[in-house]
């Protein structure tokens, strides 16, 4: 029932960012369970916060911790491949490292809605 809870957090999260822009480009893959694509896009955002909020904005980090606290409680394998995946977010974003404003939002909301898909696709996969 968490993960369920956290499934729809994660879309409610993705939500209004989402509704900006709806061009929404079909996936050639879709990862049945798709927490490390998650977990990418979520570090991605977490840099944007990080970037153009400042150090303080830890938003993105502590809903991966949330995240790695329904997913993968203990230490282990998977655990360690959703934090580095998280990690990779963070570095795709900071070597592209768009300008705050305009550009950062563009990437905001695209992020947004490829977030919001495979929180609806979690989703899916909960109540199935």
């Amino acid at each position: 029932m968490r993960p369920l809870i956290l499934a729809f957090g994660l879309m409610l999260a993705f939500a209004p960012l989402g509704e900006a822009q709806k061009l929404v480009r079909p996936p050639e893959y879709q990862d049945p369970y798709p927490v490390e694509s998650l977990a990418r896009v979520m570090g991605e955002m977490h840099y944007l916060d990080f970037a153009c909020k400042g150090r303080q904005s830890q938003a993105w980090r502590d809903a991966m911790v949330e995240l790695l606290d329904h997913e993968a409680p203990t230490r282990g394998g998977y655990r360690q491949r959703l934090v580095d995946r998280f990690n990779e977010g963070f570095r795709i974003q900071e070597r592209r490292s768009p300008r705050c404003g305009a550009e950062e939002e563009m990437v905001r909301q695209t992020l947004a809605i490829e977030g919001e898909a495979l929180s609806e696709q979690l989703r899916r996969t909960y109540l199935q």
